[in-house]
């Protein structure tokens, strides 16, 4: 268990995206001291446990930080919050950890690609993103195997839409009436991208992924020191 200092935190608004993730909002109380960065994540104490979960936002004014929690078949603190956990409840939190952190502004462009729920610490790099560089683009690669698992899929087309970042949904399996990307989503980067010097590549999702990914960018050009990543 961390022995980072405990935080009671209620929740504010809980719902489903879609039938497998779920988004919770954690309201902090005033003063608690917890400071965090977009890319870190905390850790919930239940039940003599702690598990991690990164903040799916940048930080806020008002306190609130974002989980994305995907249900895990016979894990009993997923099951405790598709099932159990209600708005108004209380949980208690540590942190913030983690090194997973976006770098200053520069001249490089920003490649994000999350796997699944690796898109949580991502989300938070993007609306940092979007904050400090509104005229700069950046380009967003999110893999799943199905179109249900891109499960803010419109916050991502609206980002696209409105505040100009390129996203490219990739499905890792067939799905009919589809009619984007298809393949590994880090193979789509690659494709789009056959030379990465000029880059830098944020990375979250499975082990294997990751990897593959880093593999793969570095032959292409990238610079492992702009090769940055969480694993999920």
């Amino acid at each position: 268990m961390s022995t980072s200092p405990l935080v009671k935190v209620r929740i504010t608004a809980l719902e489903r995206l879609g039938a497998d993730v779920a988004r919770l909002f954690l309201q902090l109380p005033a003063n608690s001291g917890f400071s965090y960065r977009a890319g870190q994540y905390l850790d919930i104490l239940h039940e003599g446990a702690g598990r991690s979960f990164s903040i799916a936002c940048a930080p806020r004014s008002d306190g609130l930080l974002e989980l994305h929690i995907r249900r895990i078949p016979g894990n009993p603190f997923t099951d405790f919050v598709f099932e159990t956990l209600t708005v108004g409840a209380e949980l208690t939190i540590a942190g913030p950890f983690g090194r997973f952190a976006l770098q200053p502004p520069g001249p490089r462009h920003r490649l994000f690609l999350a796997g699944g729920t690796g898109f949580a610490p991502i989300k938070s790099f993007i609306e940092t993103h979007l904050r400090q560089c509104p005229a700069a683009t950046a380009s967003l690669y999110w893999g799943a195997r199905s179109s249900r698992d891109l499960y803010l899929h419109a916050q991502a087309c609206q980002w696209q839409r409105e505040q100009g970042l390129r996203y490219v949904p990739v499905l890792s399996e067939e799905e009919a009436g589809w009619r984007g990307r298809s393949g590994l989503v880090h193979e789509a980067l690659l494709a789009d991208w056959p030379e990465l010097s000029g880059c830098e590549v944020y990375a979250s999702g499975p082990p294997a992924m990751i990897e593959a990914a880093r593999q793969a960018c570095l032959a292409q050009g990238l610079a492992a020191e702009h090769f940055y990543r969480e694993i999920y």
